[in-house]
């Protein structure tokens, strides 16, 4: 299932600190926003793979999309 990481506030995406395709556990940061001088780490809330991110730079409102989570489990090798 793929989760929406929605942001908690208004402000911008100041940084990522993962990547798309990054695997993560539940309660990894996965950008950090930018409120007022304040940073604001957006964690992940679930296990997965990290399938989108929003660009750094975008001005964010209450609620706005910021990243996608796959929580579907890693293939196995062959």
């Amino acid at each position: 299932m793929k989760y929406k990481v929605l942001s908690p506030t208004a402000g911008s995406i100041w940084t990522h600190s993962v990547g798309v395709g990054q695997r993560i556990f539940a309660g990894t940061t996965l950008l950090i926003a930018e409120v007022m001088k304040m940073e604001i780490p957006i964690e992940s809330p679930v296990d997965g793979e990290v399938t989108w991110l929003a660009p750094c730079g975008q001005t964010l409102e209450n609620g706005d999309h910021v990243a996608t989570v796959d929580d579907a489990p890693a293939s196995s090798p062959p």
